[in-house]
């Protein structure tokens, strides 16, 4: 068998030390592996998620962006695209402090601001319905104050309570979530500590992540909500996983600003089939 080595980074994104925030790892391409070998290298892995790009060809974007978990290629990913981000401006030269990134969610940007980045990403719409009695005791049966979906991704539940602690403190029996949601929870309430408008988790055991540490897809759901229920078009949310980590949210019409910063952790290479 033949083999090639890739350069690969695990970015530590959305905090500003190591240790925190969501870990991402990050390959670089010149041009497109099998759909079969990134999904195997994502596994590899075993992260949330794996970034790849290669250079586009077209005028419309710098680069085209995939994302992949352990078990499944996902549409949007935020974290992964800061760190991302991070590499193409630190670690490969990128002249200029606009990256447009081509993905199955449209062409997103990522933005040099002084020590962070920030993302351009679509807004995503919410639909309201009723949310399972089961669903709720396997999040510990506290009651919320609000349920709703996520249309573009129908299979999303967002639970809304009214006090942090219960966010903070909630132990989900991630067997039974897994098998009641096809794809993941969010639950959020308002911030409990100065400077943060809210709160938020995100428990995703029905794809192999019981939960995301920081999630920027995540806040483009509850950043759009918390602004319609706060009456401020800039949220500053925490979310509060074991990690960590603070995204700024600016809300722009049907797009959603997310800002954060990124430190590596690591750069080293992969061997792959050829």
């Amino acid at each position: 068998m033949t083999t090639q080595t890739l350069p690969i980074y695990q970015i530590d994104a959305f905090t500003d030390v190591l240790f925190a925030g969501n870990p991402a790892a990050v390959v670089p391409l010149s041009d497109w592996l099998p759909d079969d070998v990134l999904q195997k290298i994502a596994m590899e892995n075993n992260l949330s998620e794996t970034a790849f790009f290669v250079p586009s060809a077209g005028d419309e974007a710098d680069f085209h962006i995939r994302w992949f978990t352990p078990t499944v290629e996902v549409p949007l990913c935020g974290h992964a695209t800061l760190a991302s981000a991070f590499v193409i401006f630190n670690r490969l030269g990128f002249e200029g402090d606009l990256i447009k990134l081509q993905s199955q969610s449209g062409v997103l940007t990522a933005r040099r601001e002084g020590d962070a980045i920030v993302l351009n990403f679509p807004k995503q719409p919410i639909k309201r319905e009723p949310v399972s009695e089961e669903v709720l005791e396997a999040l510990g049966g506290v009651k919320p104050a609000e349920t709703f979906g996520v249309v573009s991704r129908d299979t999303d539940i967002v639970i809304v309570y009214d006090d942090a602690a219960i966010v903070r403190n909630l132990r989900p029996d991630m067997s039974a979530l897994g098998k009641l949601a096809g794809r993941g929870v969010i639950v959020t309430a308002p911030g409990d500590k100065t400077g943060l408008d809210m709160i938020s988790r995100y428990f995703l055991p029905a794809l192999g992540i019981n939960e995301d540490p920081v999630t920027g897809y995540m806040h483009c759901v509850v950043g759009p909500y918390w602004e319609e229920k706060l009456g401020q078009v800039d949220v500053v949310g925490y979310q509060a996983s074991a990690r960590g980590g603070v995204v700024a949210c600016k809300i722009d019409g049907d797009r959603v600003h997310l800002k954060g910063e990124a430190v590596q952790y690591l750069k080293g290479e992969i061997t792959v089939p050829t």
